[in-house]
């Protein structure tokens, strides 16, 4: 399927509904230039290399795949070779239908019936252009007979420039292992909650962050530009990757943490999973306004 483009006067988005539901460029005018809020990935093959993909119906990864449920066990595939665990559920591996277009509006959707994952459901992005600002909306259905373990988040590319930093609040980071398994809580990076923010150069991150707050600002000094990013209030974590030597970062609004269903099912508090009884949905929300400094 081709690509479909959204346009304002200040603002141009490409999605792929094929490639998982993913943005392959989000350019905003600022300063009478376009610039690229998103990395660019107009040539992109994958979804990995795509510059935004949903996560549905789970954020990050289930430990080596092993789904413990409501005394329930069942193994799940290994979808991101050779990764050890499942990681970021079916939606950035599946075709969209395009349900409705304009030139500044686009529903996608896709329904999963019971397969590896033993629960079917529906999801629906809602991608929306006003001026500048990208509004996206995730939602999940619950088409099961029985209550269904659930969680939701976006996994934009955020493009990085040698200055570019990121400011949000938050409460704690999960420490990991080598495999990005969770192991303490910690005290987050000390500048990522002040006002000059973290430089996310080098900074080397791949981490929940949790009490998010809902809103997050990205400054590029080099452009003299800025993208204040704001939430639903049921992200209450985020996601932060931010690779050495790329010219990306990744700011993922989430509603849980990694592994939380196994984490919960073993008596963990606060992992954030819902449970959604059958025909139950969820939504969540983010926007991301660019603007000139």
């Amino acid at each position: 399927m081709a690509s479909i483009f959204l346009n304002s006067n200040v603002a141009k988005i490409e999605i792929s509904p094929e490639l998982g539901g993913s943005i392959l460029a989000y350019d905003a005018k600022l300063h009478n230039k376009f610039v690229p809020i998103f990395r660019k990935s107009n040539n992109a093959r994958t979804v990995l290399g795509s510059s935004y993909f949903p996560l549905v119906p789970y954020s990050n990864r289930i430990k080596y795949g092993l789904l413990n449920w409501q005394e329930k066990s069942c193994q799940l595939p290994l979808n991101h070779l050779p990764e050890k665990h499942s990681i970021h559920g079916h939606g950035w591996q599946l075709p969209w239908k395009v349900i409705h277009q304009t030139d500044t509006h686009l529903t996608l959707e896709y329904h999963y019936q019971t397969a590896e994952w033993p629960f079917s459901y529906s999801a629906q992005q809602v991608f929306t252009l006003r001026g500048s600002a990208l509004r996206t909306e995730l939602s999940l259905v619950n088409n099961a007979t029985s209550q269904m373990p659930a969680g939701l988040g976006f996994h934009p590319y955020f493009s990085l420039t040698k200055e570019t930093s990121l400011k949000c609040n938050v409460e704690k980071m999960w420490a990991v292992d080598d495999e990005s398994m969770p192991t303490s809580l910690v005290n987050p990076p000390k500048n990522l909650t002040r006002s000059d923010g973290l430089l996310i150069t080098n900074s080397n991150l791949d981490n929940v962050f949790t009490g998010f707050s809902g809103a997050a600002t990205i400054v590029w000094p080099e452009w003299k530009a800025r993208a204040d990013i704001t939430t639903s209030s049921n992200c209450k974590f985020i996601v932060v990757y931010s690779p050495k030597d790329q010219n990306y970062f990744c700011f993922e609004p989430v509603t849980h943490t990694t592994d939380a269903i196994n984490r919960s099912n073993s008596g963990i508090n606060n992992t954030g999973i819902m449970t959604l009884n059958p025909q139950e949905k969820i939504t969540i929300s983010m926007s991301i306004t660019p603007k000139e400094t």
